[in-house]
This record gives structure tokens, C-alpha cells and sequence, in this order.
């Protein structure tokens, strides 16, 4: 009886992790029971199991939401709620929503019958909660390897690709080699420190001044692992193969899910934990990697032709926006990151929407889809080619939209910083990543197709999913304060 009364609140704060765990098995055993007739009868599974996986999202995003937990320690100080991670589970499933939202039409032309996916997909929602709430390293890296086993088999889930094969192989392998390093980065800090759980650590170093080696190699260890999640260079080496050979299904959970929660995770490590170390490590580490990230990003993307390569190393580019964020070290730099991430999802989600689109309406053998493909398009459909133009010039930062806004605030929170040569370094990196986007622009409205083009209609899930995308990032200067004060409330969550 005292136990359950000791551990009451944990509990009530983990119930959409509790709910997220026992739906994941109840899918699991839908489709077990299902799978026998539906193969004798030859129906998809896959429409009922939307439904359920769509609704089970859904509801555990009303429990996050409506968590009676505000903010406290759980489970020994094992894990943490507050504001911060409620915001970011929010984030977490809205992005799973869409991605079942638009699954269906892609697995029936796919002809991905595997009803085991969408249990992987609650996997990821529940891997990711867990990670957002994590507040010790262990717990932390179990959750990271949770999540990370989940994307080895996703990348590699179609077995009749070679590029599916060698994207889940790369990933495995430098994966692997990204969880070492946590590790070892996480037995040097509790070889200095004795402890590993964030909050014991905040306190120990809050007035360090002389420190060990070791402490800031196993610093640099844990935060480069969760930056190789990112795709931030220079640990983005997988992230181009990975994208273009994984189903694009899967590299569009890649590319729009697990940000915002890992950027959770460095963040509470930095500001929360290793604060003091700010002047001495953590701006040196951050600027490195954002100009790096940057220069790659920028050019890299230069000589690509293939959309999904583009969109990756595009990627790379906004990781190297989103460390010179954190490189600024005030509470405006944490809620330009936020924003920034908050637009960057939502740009991201509506383009890979598009090329899901693409991919499902290629009749032809091609597993890789190139800038030929999109030749058309806004002749074809003239009010989607100009939503999907505005989400290009929204990525390349043209104002009124609102990736516009969310770089300019990186660029405000660099001068309030005093660094004014990586601003200009930014600036001068967005215009010529600019070049790749005006490419796609023109090859929209200019390039002539020798053959007929046809692009089918939209699904409903499709639709919804970039209507409701579009007009939040195209119509953002119309109501900014709610986003602004959001972020603002989010990061302040951070330092209090």
C-alpha cells in the first residue's frame, strides 16, 4: 500500500506512456488474429489498422495534454515532466498523425502488406516520449537505442532493394558506433562525477571552475551521439544514403519526427546540466559543428538531382542553423532553436508529403526520384505547384514567410551574442543554398516534358495533412504572437 501511494503520481504521469505500451500490443494482436483471414482473402489489413494506430495517437496525445502532473521528478528522478516535454510530446504525435495519415495510399501502391509497421510507428511515439522524458544518461541511452533499433529495421524494409539494404546496413553500422561512443562518454562523466542522473550533475559542476579532461571528452562522446541522430556534421555521413535508399514512408519519419525530441535531450544537457561549462566547451563544439553543418548543407546540395539526396542534405543545412542557436547561450537563442524547429517540421512535413505523392504515383520501374520527375507538376496541379513553391521559398528563408522568421531570429539571438562573423557566415550560406531551391523552382514552371504527365489526386489524409501545414507556415505572419509566446514559454521552462 505505501509503495502504490509513493509511486501514485509517477504513474499518473506516465500514463500516455503506460496507454502508448499496452495499445502497441493490443495492434500487435489485431493484427496477429487478422492477418490469417485477410491473407486467405486477399484484403489489406492496412486500412483498419490506420484507423486504430490513427485513434491510439490521438488519444495518447489528449493524455499529454492533459497530464495532472505538471512538473516533478518520476520513478527515482529517472525521468522528468514539465512543460518542456509535454510540449515536445505534443510535437512528437502530431508528426506521427501525419505520417499514418498519408501512409495508406503509399503502402497500397507500394504493395507493403506488413501490418508491423504501424506497431513500429507507436514504437517510435513511445521511444520518443520516453527519450523527451528521460533526466538521467542511462535512461537516456536506453531510450535512444529503443528508438534506434526501430529505424535500423524500417530503413531496410524493403527486401528486395539494394538501396534499402545498404541504407539499413550504413545505418546499423554508424549507429552502432554513435551508441559507443554515448556510452563511453557517459562512464567517463560518472568516472569524474560519481553520478549520472542530470539534476545530481547540475548541482555538482553549477560552481566548477577547474575541471578533468575526461569530463569534457565524455561531454563531447555523449553530445556527438545525439547530434549523429540529427544528421549534424560532421557526423552526417549516413544521412543521404539513408533517406534515399529507406521507403520514402520512412524517410519521411526520419526526417520530421525525432528532431525536435533529440534537440530536447542536448538542450537539457547543456542548459540544464553542464551550464557552467558554456564558456569553456559548449560555444566552441556548437560553432564548429553549425559551420560545418552549414558549408556541407550549402554545398553539398549544390550537384544533387535526386530530390530525396536534396531534402537530406537540406537538412544537414537548418541541424548547422539550429547549433548556432544553441552556440548563443540565452534564453532568446533556446526560443529561436524552438521556433525554429516548430517551422522547420512543418516546411519539412508538407515537402515530403509531396514526394510520398511523387513516389506513389511513379508507374514507371525507378526506385530513386529525380528533379524529372516534378517536370509538370504545376501545369497539372497549379494550385498545389504553388503552395509547394512557397514551401521551398518558406525553406530558403524569403520573407513574409515563416522561414524567414525563424532564421532571422537565429540570426537576432548571434548579434544580441556578440557574434557577428557567424551571422554573416549564415547569411552568406543561405544565399547560395537558395540556388538549389530556385533550381527547383524553375525546373517547376520551365523545364518542358517531351512525354504526357499525369498526376493522380491527392489523397484525403494527403490533403489534409498539407493544407494544414501550408497555411500555418504560409499565413504565420498573420498571428505570430502565439508561436513566439509558445517558444518563449518553452525555453523559459528550460532554464527556471
Amino acid at each position: 500500500m505505501k509503495f502504490a501511494l509513493i509511486f501514485q503520481n509517477d504513474t499518473a504521469a506516465f500514463l500516455p506512456e503506460l496507454f502508448l505500451a499496452i495499445s502497441l500490443l493490443v495492434v500487435l494482436l489485431h493484427g496477429s488474429f487478422l492477418g490469417v483471414s485477410a491473407a486467405s482473402l486477399y484484403t489489406y489489413l492496412t486500412p483498419s489498422i490506420v484507423r486504430l494506430t490513427s485513434t491510439i495517437l490521438f488519444l495518447s496525445l489528449l493524455l499529454v495534454l492533459n497530464n495532472p502532473v505538471e512538473s516533478q521528478t518520476l520513478w527515482n528522478a529517472l525521468f522528468v515532466t514539465d512543460h518542456l516535454a509535454i510540449w515536445a510530446k505534443f510535437l512528437v504525435f502530431i508528426g506521427l498523425i501525419f505520417c499514418v495519415s498519408v501512409s495508406e495510399a503509399y503502402m497500397f501502391s507500394a504493395r507493403f502488406r506488413a501490418y508491423e509497421i504501424f506497431v513500429f510507428i507507436i514504437g517510435i511515439g513511445l521511444s520518443l516520449c520516453l527519450l523527451i522524458s528521460s533526466y538521467d544518461l542511462l535512461s537516456i541511452y536506453l531510450s535512444m537505442e529503443f528508438l534506434s533499433l526501430i529505424f535500423y529495421v524500417l530503413a531496410s524494409w524493403k527486401k528486395n532493394s539494394y538501396f534499402s539494404a545498404e541504407a539499413g546496413l550504413k545505418y546499423f553500422i554508424l549507429g552502432s558506433v554513435a551508441s559507443l561512443f554515448f556510452l563511453f562518454g557517459a562512464s567517463l562523466i560518472y568516472f569524474t562525477m560519481g553520478t549520472t542522473n542530470l539534476g545530481a550533475l547540475a548541482l555538482l559542476t553549477e560552481n566548477l571552475v577547474p575541471s578533468s579532461p575526461f569530463m569534457y571528452l565524455g561531454l563531447i562522446c555523449v553530445v556527438s551521439a545525439l547530434l549523429f541522430k540529427l544528421g549534424a556534421a560532421p557526423y552526417h555521413m549516413w544521412i543521404a544514403d539513408v533517406y534515399e535508399g529507406a521507403p520514402t514512408l520512412i524517410s519521411f519519419i526520419f526526417a520530421v519526427v525525432p528532431k525536435f525530441s533529440i534537440f530536447v535531450v542536448v538542450s537539457r544537457l547543456v542548459f540544464t546540466s553542464f551550464w557552467s561549462f558554456f564558456p569553456s566547451l559548449w560555444e566552441d563544439f556548437f560553432c564548429v559543428c553549425g559551420l560545418l553543418s552549414l558549408s556541407i548543407g550549402c554545398l553539398c546540395g549544390l550537384g544533387e538531382t535526386k530530390i530525396k539526396r536534396l531534402l537530406a542534405f537540406s537538412s544537414v543545412g537548418h541541424v548547422g542553423f539550429l547549433c548556432l542557436g544553441l552556440a548563443s547561450g540565452s534564453i532568446e537563442g533556446i526560443q529561436a532553436v524552438l521556433f525554429y524547429l516548430l517551422i522547420y517540421m512543418l516546411t519539412a512535413a508538407f515537402l515530403w508529403v509531396f514526394v510520398l505523392h511523387l513516389d506513389v504515383d511513379s508507374t514507371s520501374n525507378k526506385t530513386l526520384l529525380t528533379f524529372a520527375d516534378v517536370i509538370g507538376l504545376a501545369r497539372s496541379n497549379p494550385l498545389l505547384g504553388i503552395f509547394i513553391i512557397l514551401m521551398i521559398f518558406s525553406l530558403a528563408g524569403i520573407p513574409p514567410l515563416g522561414g524567414f522568421f525563424a532564421k532571422l531570429n537565429i540570426f537576432v539571438s548571434l548579434v544580441d551574442a556578440s557574434f557577428y562573423l557567424l551571422a554573416i557566415f549564415a547569411v552568406l550560406t543561405s544565399v547560395i543554398s537558395a540556388f538549389y531551391y530556385v533550381r527547383l523552382i524553375k525546373i517547376f514552371y520551365f523545364e518542358k516534358n517531351e512525354n504526357w504527365f499525369f498526376f493522380s489526386p491527392l489523397s484525403k489524409g494527403s490533403a489534409i495533412v498539407l493544407v494544414l501545414t501550408a497555411l500555418t507556415v504560409c499565413f504565420f505572419m498573420c498571428s505570430p504572437n502565439l508561436f513566439y509566446l509558445l517558444t518563449y514559454k518553452i525555453g523559459l521552462g528550460l532554464l527556471v
